[in-house]
């Protein structure tokens, strides 16, 4: 069974979910809206401290390019590049040029701490032939970016993976010239990154997950992550979101997880001058802390306004449905006939203006109550005229029609050598029309059975009484071809003797209105459906024109002529009447000279629920038993 609720839940309900819904939406929209503000502030802080670092990337990079020229143009490592390249080989001219050369070298690494190596290359075949680290010394650097364009002018190559340090280095070079300008060599300076590093590490102190990091353009790590401590992530490659998306010489924003895996807002820069990657992000947790604040703080927020609007709403119900419920129980008491009964109209709201509607409902039911109570008694005087003329009808009538009848074929049998051919062919009329008078008050009689007799209502098999009226009018096939076809009729729910008086009467139509074929062909059958079962009876007949369709059902009503097919005009209405009290419709197609087709709907069986079966196990024999 369904649950029933009375009106103040249903109203408290309907209220508290339209205040979910205005408090969720507009919670949904100060912490959309919020959290949009938040990750905008948090972004831009992130892009100025991305540009402060981008800037000072440059500021050191363009600084020690400056140096390493301004050393390469001195006066002191120009005269000793020109003694080293002028001297032969070994000799003991070339040996003192290359001390002297190392030692001014050698200063500028142990001063500065900015260089981690100096380098001087022959410009002709790129060989190191001083070097502030000995191991240097007589390689061959001729392949190297910073050799080839150094002796052009003063250059730096971007980050790159070195095999002799296995760590990222960055490499500035210049040339070193004569007065004259003729190149004498190629001075190559590698750049610390302890103070790159040192940049972009360097934090505001504001943030506990903030961290940057550069990326060359081989998506190695450059600089140390503040996360990972162990310098081999040098070695690696870095593939996040940010990372791929700055390779492709763009800037912007990513929420995304980042080298940890953890979800961040990161923001990301290419650095064209240097060809690297500056990322500086910070953990979305963190970043959008406020914001969570503020959600939780809605959240309370919206739960104590619920509980209020429920109290409100519970208060604002019952002072709504207390005149509702005093106005229902006068309507029950009303309904129970109590129609002298009126509402109070204390108020002049709308409520009141019910309480007026009703107490005008109720004159009009009493009046309307008193009209009905009169014409009832009409009725049931009319309904006892009627009961004493069919019992005139079918006593007072049939007694003069049976005596004309037997008088009439008295006369035809003893006096027929004294009457002329005339006369016996008027008593045989006299003889057929008392006969179709009797045929027409039983027909009538009938039909005012129908509306006093009872239904017996119950499953019934449509097929096996079909089969036994076929059987009962084969006197009406005889000297015929008739081909009856008895489709699948499935069960229904009925009278059967009404069933039974439907299946007759439709079929005895089908048989007398293919009276005038040389064979004859009815077919019965259903068309089921899950509400109703139609089912038809369908002949090769004479038809009739599908405009006159309307009278079918009425008394006395034939669309045919009496010399054409006999009948009384009341057989379909008996059949109408029988189908409407079985909550049923029937209606007919036809198409003159092309047969017709009687069809008839009754509400489907509905299939029987199943019984539910407990099966119940006795712990003490171990027997099972089923329990309905």
């Amino acid at each position: 069974m369904k649950a029933k609720f009375g009106i103040v839940p249903k109203l408290t309900l309907v209220f508290v979910l339209f205040a979910t819904a205005l408090l969720a939406g507009v919670g949904s929209l100060t912490y959309s809206r919020g959290q949009a503000i938040v990750q905008q502030e948090v972004t831009s802080e992130l892009f100025a401290v991305a540009g402060g670092k981008q800037a000072e990337i440059d500021s050191w990079a363009n600084d020690r390019q400056t140096d390493i020229a301004t050393l390469a143009a001195s006066p002191d490592v120009a005269a000793d590049m020109a003694a080293l390249v002028a001297a032969a080989p070994g000799s003991s001219e070339a040996q003192a040029a290359q001390g002297r050369l190392i030692t001014v070298l050698k200063l500028h690494v142990d001063v500065s701490h900015e260089y981690l190596a100096l380098l001087a290359m022959d410009p002709a075949s790129g060989k190191v032939i001083a070097a502030t680290q000995p191991s240097e010394e007589g390689t061959f650097k001729q392949d190297r970016p910073y050799f080839i364009n150094g002796k052009i002018g003063p250059t730096t190559q971007n980050a790159y993976f070195s095999q002799t340090l296995h760590a990222p280095a960055m490499t500035s070079a210049a040339p070193v010239r004569s007065t004259n300008g003729r190149l004498l060599g190629v001075l190559a300076a590698r750049l610390n990154l302890a103070e790159l590093n040192a940049i972009v590490s360097r934090r505001a102190g504001l943030r506990q997950s903030d961290d940057a990091y550069v990326v060359n353009d081989q998506s190695l790590l450059v600089t140390q992550p503040r996360f990972i401590a162990d310098p081999a992530v040098l070695q690696r490659g870095i593939h996040t979101a940010a990372v791929q998306a700055c390779l492709s010489h763009t800037n912007g924003v990513v929420l995304d997880a980042d080298y940890r895996g953890v979800p961040a807002i990161a923001v990301y820069q290419w650095l064209p001058d240097r060809q690297l990657c500056l990322v500086v992000k910070l953990d979305q947790a963190e970043a959008l802390a406020p914001e969570a604040a503020l959600g939780q703080a809605i959240l309370v927020i919206a739960i104590l306004a619920l509980l209020a609007s429920t109290v409100v709403a519970i208060a604002l119900a019952r002072t709504i449905t207390r005149p509702i419920l005093a106005l229902q129980a006068g309507a029950a008491r009303f309904g129970a006939g109590d129609l002298a009964l009126r509402m109070p109209e204390t108020s002049r709201d709308e409520l009141g203006r019910l309480a007026g509607e009703f107490n005008r409902m109720a004159a009009a039911v009493s009046d309307k109550e008193t009209k009905l109570r009169e014409h009832t008694q009409e009725l049931t005087q009319a309904n006892k005229e009627l009961e004493a003329f069919s019992y005139s009808v079918s006593h007072d009538l049939r007694a003069p029609l049976r005596a004309i009848d037997g008088f009439s074929r008295i006369l035809l049998e003893d006096y027929a050598p004294n009457l002329d051919a005339d006369g016996q062919r008027y008593l045989n009329i006299v003889r057929d029309n008392t006969q179709k008078m009797g045929h027409l008050i039983d027909d009538l009689l009938a039909l005012s059975r129908l509306s006093r007799q009872s239904l017996t209502l119950k499953p019934i098999e449509p097929a096996a009484i079909v089969r036994q009226v076929v059987a009962n009018l084969r006197t009406e096939q005889v000297g015929r071809q008739v081909e009856i076809i008895i489709g699948e009729l499935p069960s229904c729910r009925g009278d059967p003797a009404l069933l039974n008086q439907v299946f007759v009467n439709l079929l005895s139509n089908a048989l007398k209105y293919t009276g005038r074929r040389e064979i004859a062909r009815i077919e019965i059958g259903c068309r089921t459906g899950q509400e109703e079962n139609v089912y038809f009876v369908k002949d090769n007949g004479a038809g009739f024109d599908m405009q006159y369709a309307p009278k079918l059902f009425g008394v006395f009503q034939r669309l045919h002529r009496a010399d054409e097919f006999e009948g009384t005009g009341v057989g379909l209405a008996i059949v109408q009447r029988i189908i409407a009290r079985h909550g049923g419709r029937i209606w007919a197609e036809a198409a003159v000279d092309q047969g017709a087709t009687f069809y008839f709907a009754l509400p489907t069986i509905p299939e029987p629920q199943p019984v539910p079966v407990v099966i119940q196990l006795d712990p003490m024999t171990d027997r099972v038993s089923e329990l309905v």
